[in-house]
């Protein structure tokens, strides 16, 4: 029976590891708020993708943006909007954050001129956004980034846990 049990783990991590390997656009939310300046305090959330296949252990460079989109200030931020290709970071195989600047606000009072920025050394803490709004007062703030789960994943991941569960349920 122990080996019935190692050979059902055995080919769902084979079927996690095939349903995986396909997935190349990875999708991840991103939240913060900002800690200085007139803005103090505000929230700000969104999403974006790229793709991660280049990501790969060791890999070193910028990756372009597939989708992007923030809500702050009341504004919404999308790649559209941004004054350059929006990128996300990697050092070493490292995830820095991401580059994002929306700076050609008209009037900075409504719509506040934006930059996410990406760390700088082999730490994701050190990313952060910066603002500009009414007049020359700007401030900053932090945010952190989660990974969405792929539904397939999570369908593989479940049908996984059956699989293991109906073999300890036969051995009982």
């Amino acid at each position: 029976m122990k080996k019935t049990l190692t050979l059902a783990t055995l080919a769902c991590l084979v079927l996690l590891q095939a349903g995986t390997a396909h997935a190349a656009t990875s999708l991840f939310d991103l939240a913060g708020s900002t800690d200085s300046g007139p803005l103090a305090g505000q929230r700000f959330s969104g999403s974006f993708a790229y793709d991660s296949s280049a990501a790969v252990a060791g890999f070193t460079g910028n990756i372009a943006l597939t989708s992007f989109s923030l809500q702050f200030a009341g504004q919404t931020y999308t790649l559209a909007n941004a004054d350059a290709v929006p990128a996300v970071f990697y050092d070493g195989g490292v995830f820095l954050g991401l580059d994002y600047v929306d700076a050609d606000s008209a009037d900075a009072a409504l719509r506040p001129q934006l930059s996410l920025v990406s760390g700088f050394t082999a730490f994701a803490g050190e990313a952060y956004l910066s603002y500009t709004g009414a007049g020359a007062a700007g401030g900053f703030g932090s945010y952190s980034v989660t990974a969405v789960p792929e539904p397939q994943t999570l369908a593989l991941l479940l049908a996984g846990l059956g699989l293991l569960a109906a073999v300890v349920r036969r051995r009982a």
